[in-house]
């Protein structure tokens, strides 16, 4: 088609040009080609027209072909974190029954925390599934013993890790006001990441305490440092491509600070990496 076009274009030219040189006399001999040059140039414009509508209902069907592959996306998502709860919640208590009766044992010990590493991403993708079809309500929390639970519970991980936990409680009644699933994401989260990240037989040190209006989250632990620490709430981003993830933990924490107006505070170097974060103390 830009052929065409050339052509047509060059035709246009030589022909005025050979207007511009001749008398009026001469001029009525120009008159075929001058119709035919018009012609040309007619057909011409049609084609881009054609072209262009093409285009355009081509660029329809992706679209919407494209909304269509989302919308199918998101519901199988739906439908798979849905039917994983079940399983997962029949593994944990069939492991919980067997310890009561026989006690514990190394290979459902592995079991037990390769299932709560499950559980940390189930629990992500449901609340992504969830967020924008569900009001999540504020309730008073004790965030000193929020935390504690949150470190009982991921103990077991820890310990199949070669890793511990040191958690330091400087103000055991301090409450926050906020809803208790999005503040397990933020906790949770921060504590895979360490688990995770921490080199083996370290200690991962956990800290909370009070500054002026605020609760302060600290959890701190000998990791590697981050090298761009710009991205590491970005969704997908992770600096190690040999640590499992799906990259989208960091980038949940962000979003519900953001939302939640809790600030923020990173520092790594090479021999700590910090993650403090500052909720506003009081009661709903």
């Amino acid at each position: 088609m830009h052929v065409f076009g050339m052509i047509a274009f060059i035709s246009t030219f030589i022909l005025g040009s050979l207007a511009f040189i001749k008398d009026g006399k001469q001029l009525t001999e120009l008159l075929f080609y001058g119709i035919l040059v018009f012609l040309l140039n007619l057909f011409y414009l049609k084609m881009i027209r054609l072209s262009r509508e093409d285009y355009e209902e081509q660029l329809k069907k992706e679209k919407e072909y494209s909304q269509a592959l989302l919308i199918s996306q998101k519901q199988f998502l739906r439908y798979a974190v849905h039917e994983t709860n079940t399983p997962l919640a029949a593994i944990m208590a069939n492991i919980e029954l067997y310890e009561l009766e026989v006690g514990k044992h190394p290979t459902l010990s592995n079991i037990e925390a390769a299932t709560k590493n499950i559980y940390g991403i189930y629990d992500d993708l449901s609340y992504l599934t969830k967020k924008d079809k569900l009001v999540y309500p504020k309730q008073t929390i004790n965030l000193g013993d929020f935390i504690r639970t949150r470190i009982d519970f991921f103990n077991i991980v820890a310990k199949q890790s070669k890793l511990s936990f040191e958690f330091k409680n400087y103000c055991k009644t301090a409450t926050i006001s906020m809803n208790e699933t999005k503040l397990q994401r933020i906790i949770d989260n921060n504590i895979t990441n360490a688990i995770k990240y921490t080199k083996k037989f370290k200690l991962i040190r956990i800290t909370f305490t009070q500054e002026d209006n605020y609760c302060i989250f600290k959890i701190a632990s000998d990791s590697s440092q981050i090298e761009e620490p710009e991205k590491i709430f970005q969704a997908y981003y992770r600096e190690s491509n040999i640590k499992d993830g799906l990259g989208l933990g960091l980038k949940l924490v962000k979003t519900i600070c953001h939302e939640e107006n809790i600030r923020i505070v990173l520092d790594s170097n090479e021999k700590c990496t910090t993650f403090k974060y500052y909720f506003l103390k009081g009661s709903k």
